[in-house]
């Protein structure tokens, strides 16, 4: 399974474009992908179709995903398909640890230092919770490791 990470990508203006894409059943037209970057939301994939039936390059309303709070990255599929992965808070430590190691490179700066901090913070707290500390404590540690993270 190898995937291609897609970065900067981050507007309609920027976006990755499809040129050959299906609309309906016999019609061809353009798609292209982005991340939504918010920093009180997160990150969320974007997609916008041009509509065939007009002449010209007439693009339809965009269609957005739900926002993954701490980050989110796009990817090329081996059968050549964008998908994208977010880091929401619902990830323990090793999952978030493992998201970024493979996802991080497609990270929108925006949300870069968001995304290295949750994943420092559930580490934290989730090492404090299994050497036996309280919540509290664990919260803490978290709270510090957060702290410690570097542009």
């Amino acid at each position: 399974m190898s995937k291609t990470i897609l970065s900067g990508h981050t507007s309609p203006e920027t976006a990755y474009l499809v040129e050959d894409y299906p609309y309906g059943f016999r019609l061809r037209c353009k798609i292209r992908y982005w991340l939504d970057c918010d920093p009180k939301r997160g990150a969320r994939l974007m997609s916008q179709t041009s509509n065939p039936k007009l002449s010209g390059l007439v693009w339809n309303k965009p269609k957005a995903s739900t926002f993954a709070r701490f980050g989110g990255c796009m990817v090329l599929d081996e059968a050549g398909h964008v998908q994208w992965a977010g880091l929401t808070e619902y990830t323990g430590g090793k999952e978030a640890s493992a998201w970024f190691a493979e996802y991080g490179a497609g990270v929108p700066a925006a949300l870069l230092k968001t995304a290295r901090g949750w994943v420092a913070a559930k580490v934290a707290f989730d090492d404090a919770r299994a050497a036996g500390a309280t919540e509290g404590e664990a919260i803490i540690a978290s709270r510090r490791a957060v702290a410690d993270v570097k542009d």
